[in-house]
């Protein structure tokens, strides 16, 4: 009972529903059984006026079981962030050059947060205005999703189920696929988290294009190195094909495991399409006629826009740091934020996951792979 947060999740035997019943039922239990020994000893003690030594062995086993019961449970090995606070001088902290950061653009607000540090917690809680956005990051398949849960409140990390986190809302308990979006089970079942399109860019490109960034307050211990409760164990994982909580029978092994790829989730985009993130940086700009998007490759990051503005195609090109429009001579940053020329708007982001290639065609099955 103590443990069974962690093989239950590790084994694609057990039924989601075993997850979802074992979070609720899984302190009382192991409180009761443990307060049950004690006074089963007590008893035992006031009977034979001597204290049963054979009744430590139950002691201890029961007590570590509660202990267990607390620490090996998803939601305490990563424990969610609520409304962190923003740091007053980014300069100051403790990042370099070539940190990727989730910049989330919403309600007039830019916040930007290392993934370097989400990666602990998994799930970051904060305000955008009157709306409340959670970025989520499953480290064991990399996808990186901002959701906004303004209806239902903040999320936490509620288990881990084929490869990929599921996340719950504190309010109601309700688990979803962190992947698809979609409710698994729970009083809000059938319900489908609302995603909102983010970019990821380097710590050095967020300083030339966002003006006083907003930054979340970190320091050098949020940066220490990722670890699972067992240690030394994560860094076996990720040199390896291994994928915990997804057998090999049931992985596809069109490529390796973790090769990184782009696929397509923005909603306005009917076909699901991937992409190789090696190729789309090799090529630096990718366009899909066919969907009436860009993919855009700048260093380590790529990021998608609409190929289109108020029903004027573009023609993009990368021009040292800047996209031009050739048709138009109007130049956007990296960002797509408008620098100058006659289409005076910015460009529309289209949202996408850079994940790898394992636990996209896992929950994106009918996707179909773009080779460039």
């Amino acid at each position: 009972m103590g443990t069974a947060a962690i093989y239950m999740a590790l084994i694609e035997a057990f039924p989601i529903k075993w997850l979802y019943y074992h979070y609720f039922i899984r302190k009382p239990v192991n409180w009761s059984i443990f307060i049950g020994v004690l006074l089963w000893t007590t008893f035992i003690f006031y009977q034979s006026n001597e204290f049963p030594t054979w009744a430590i062995a139950p002691i201890i086993i029961s007590g570590f079981a509660l202990i267990l019961t607390y620490r090996m449970h998803q939601s305490r090995a990563f424990p969610a962030v609520f409304f962190p606070k923003l740091s007053e001088d980014p300069e100051e902290l403790p990042l370099n050059d070539n940190m990727e950061m989730a910049v989330i653009e919403y309600e007039g607000i830019t916040k930007c947060y290392p993934l370097d540090y989400v990666i602990h917690h998994h799930i970051i809680n904060d305000h955008f205005k009157d709306r409340i956005v959670a970025l989520t990051y499953c480290a064991m398949c990399r996808s990186i999703i901002p959701f906004d849960v303004t209806e239902i409140g903040p999320l936490f990390v509620g288990s881990f189920k084929n490869a990929n986190m599921i996340v719950a809302d504190k309010k109601t308990k309700t688990f979803f696929q962190q992947a698809t979006f979609k409710s698994i089970i729970g009083p809000l079942h059938p319900y489908e988290l609302t995603m909102k399109p983010f970019q990821i860019l380097s710590w050095s490109e967020v300083k030339k294009t966002i003006a006083n960034p907003q930054v979340v307050k970190v320091s050098e211990q949020d940066f220490k190195d990722f670890e699972l409760p067992i240690p030394g164990i994560w860094e076996k994982i990720i040199a390896s094909e291994s994928t915990p909580g997804l057998s090999a029978k049931n992985r596809d092994k069109t490529f390796p495991s973790r090769t990184h790829v782009i696929g397509i989730i923005d909603n306005s985009i009917k076909d699901k399409v991937v992409y190789l993130k090696k190729e789309v940086l090799s090529k630096k700009i990718v366009e899909n006629k066919e969907n009436g998007f860009i993919l855009i490759g700048a260093g380590k990051t790529v990021n998608a826009f609409n190929n289109s503005l108020n029903s004027q195609k573009l023609e993009i090109k990368l021009e040292g740091e800047e996209l031009l429009d050739s048709k138009s001579s109007t130049k956007w940053n990296v960002r797509g934020k408008y620098i100058s020329g006659d289409i005076k708007e910015d460009l529309e982001p289209i949202a996408i996951s850079d994940e790898y290639w394992f636990s996209w065609i896992k929950f994106h099955d009918k996707s179909r792979l773009i080779r460039l």
